[in-house]
Protein backbone atom coordinates (compact mmCIF):
# COMPACT_ATOMS: atom_id res chain seq x y z
CA UNK A 1 0.00 0.00 0.00
CA UNK A 2 1.63 3.24 -1.26
CA UNK A 3 2.42 5.72 1.68
CA UNK A 4 4.51 8.86 0.45
CA UNK A 5 6.97 9.85 -1.93
CA UNK A 6 10.16 8.41 -0.56
CA UNK A 7 11.63 12.02 -0.68
CA UNK A 8 8.80 13.44 1.95
CA UNK A 9 10.35 11.21 4.74
CA UNK A 10 13.52 12.98 5.86
CA UNK A 11 16.19 11.12 7.62
CA UNK A 12 15.34 10.75 11.42
CA UNK A 13 11.82 12.34 10.96
CA UNK A 14 9.03 10.80 12.00
CA UNK A 15 5.53 10.77 10.26
CA UNK A 16 2.19 9.67 10.71
CA UNK A 17 0.49 7.73 7.93
CA UNK A 18 -3.25 6.61 7.33
CA UNK A 19 -3.93 3.01 5.45
CA UNK A 20 -7.45 1.40 5.37
CA UNK A 21 -7.65 -2.34 6.40
CA UNK A 22 -10.38 -3.55 6.35
CA UNK A 23 -12.93 -0.97 6.12
CA UNK A 24 -10.99 1.10 9.31
CA UNK A 25 -8.55 3.43 9.44
CA UNK A 26 -5.35 2.64 10.72
CA UNK A 27 -2.83 4.97 11.58
CA UNK A 28 0.93 4.20 11.25
CA UNK A 29 4.12 5.56 12.58
CA UNK A 30 7.37 5.78 9.84
CA UNK A 31 10.76 6.53 10.04
CA UNK A 32 14.24 6.77 8.40
CA UNK A 33 17.08 5.34 10.09
CA UNK A 34 20.64 4.77 8.27
CA UNK A 35 18.66 5.60 5.37
CA UNK A 36 16.54 2.32 6.00
CA UNK A 37 12.78 3.35 6.31
CA UNK A 38 10.79 1.73 9.39
CA UNK A 39 6.96 1.71 10.56
CA UNK A 40 5.50 0.75 13.18
CA UNK A 41 1.19 1.15 14.59
CA UNK A 42 0.45 4.07 15.85
CA UNK A 43 -0.25 2.07 19.08
CA UNK A 44 1.17 2.57 22.55
CA UNK A 45 1.50 -0.72 24.42
CA UNK A 46 1.09 1.31 27.72
CA UNK A 47 -2.69 1.58 26.98
CA UNK A 48 -3.05 1.55 23.01
CA UNK A 49 -3.79 5.57 22.33
CA UNK A 50 -1.88 7.35 19.77
CA UNK A 51 1.55 7.86 20.35
CA UNK A 52 1.70 11.68 18.62
CA UNK A 53 0.07 14.73 20.66
CA UNK A 54 -1.46 16.24 17.00
CA UNK A 55 -1.81 15.02 13.76
CA UNK A 56 1.88 13.93 12.16
CA UNK A 57 3.04 15.47 15.60
CA UNK A 58 5.59 13.66 16.95
CA UNK A 59 7.57 14.34 20.16
CA UNK A 60 11.52 12.86 20.66
CA UNK A 61 14.22 12.91 22.84
CA UNK A 62 17.81 14.19 22.28
CA UNK A 63 18.62 10.97 20.88
CA UNK A 64 15.81 11.55 18.49
CA UNK A 65 14.19 8.13 20.08
CA UNK A 66 9.93 8.25 20.19
CA UNK A 67 8.49 9.64 22.94
CA UNK A 68 4.69 8.87 24.01
CA UNK A 69 2.96 12.61 24.10
CA UNK A 70 0.55 10.99 26.79
CA UNK A 71 2.39 9.06 29.29
CA UNK A 72 6.55 9.84 28.17
CA UNK A 73 7.42 6.10 27.34
CA UNK A 74 10.67 5.89 25.13
CA UNK A 75 10.64 3.95 22.12
CA UNK A 76 13.92 2.94 20.37
CA UNK A 77 13.73 3.85 17.00
CA UNK A 78 15.60 0.92 15.31
CA UNK A 79 13.60 -2.03 17.19
CA UNK A 80 10.57 -0.04 18.57
CA UNK A 81 10.71 -1.34 21.87
CA UNK A 82 10.23 0.74 24.65
CA UNK A 83 13.40 1.80 26.60
CA UNK A 84 11.79 3.87 29.31
CA UNK A 85 8.49 4.47 30.57
CA UNK A 86 5.30 3.07 32.15
CA UNK A 87 5.40 -0.06 29.06
CA UNK A 88 9.50 -0.81 29.11
CA UNK A 89 10.20 -3.73 27.21
CA UNK A 90 7.30 -3.94 25.52
CA UNK A 91 7.37 -3.13 21.92
CA UNK A 92 5.58 -1.41 19.05
CA UNK A 93 4.09 -3.90 16.45
CA UNK A 94 6.18 -3.30 13.12
CA UNK A 95 4.82 -2.96 9.78
CA UNK A 96 7.11 -3.86 7.13
CA UNK A 97 7.71 -0.86 4.88
CA UNK A 98 10.25 -0.84 1.61
CA UNK A 99 11.21 1.83 -0.65
CA UNK A 100 10.77 1.01 -4.90
CA UNK A 101 11.21 3.45 -7.41
CA UNK A 102 11.18 6.69 -4.92
CA UNK A 103 7.87 5.59 -3.17
CA UNK A 104 7.25 3.77 0.28
CA UNK A 105 5.12 1.03 0.71
CA UNK A 106 3.61 -0.65 3.52
CA UNK A 107 4.45 -4.25 2.61
CA UNK A 108 2.83 -5.72 5.91
CA UNK A 109 -0.68 -3.83 7.21
CA UNK A 110 -2.19 -7.19 8.41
Amino acid sequence: MFLCPADDLAEGQYREFQLELNAEPTWLIVTRRGGVPRAWLNLCPHQGRPLNFAPDRFLSDDENRLVCAHHGAVFDPDSGVCVAGPCKNAGLREIGVEEYEGRLFATDPA
